[in-house]
């Protein structure tokens, strides 16, 4: 699968990573404290405003979804 990082920055406490895979886009922030926040942009997320997910490590990231595009972006974010 293709993923696209459309944005990767650098930010006080982390690096914030925005991507696209298929039809799928989300955005991923690193914290240097050891946490990952991933939040799949879809209809959820724009009608709750929500923030995504918390987790402790790109493993229980990778074990919270189904997709393989949403799989593939968080492997992409680690390799940032």
């Amino acid at each position: 699968m293709q993923v696209i990082i459309t944005q990767a920055s650098t930010v006080e406490c982390g690096k914030y990573i925005e991507a696209d895979c298929g039809k799928t886009s989300a955005h991923i922030y690193i914290s240097e404290f050891g946490y990952i926040n991933v939040c799949c942009k879809n209809a959820s997320h724009k009608a709750w405003k929500a923030n995504g997910r918390y987790f402790r490590s790109f493993d229980e990231a990778l074990a919270g979804y189904k997709s393989a595009e949403m799989k593939a972006i968080i492997n992409a974010a680690q390799e940032v």
